[in-house]
């Protein structure tokens, strides 16, 4: 089974990210820098 993390926000887009320490550190900068996102994460 695969983890998959999705994060779309209206400056990047919609990124999709393997790794939970990339998507985190994405959610936290977007989070510093005062944009508005959506996360989800889900098994394949």
């Amino acid at each position: 089974m695969k983890t998959f993390y999705r994060i779309s926000s209206q400056e990047l887009g919609t990124v999709m990210l393997r790794r939970r320490k990339i998507a985190k550190a994405l959610r936290w900068w977007l989070r510093e820098n005062g944009f508005d996102y959506k996360y989800v994460f889900f098994v394949s």
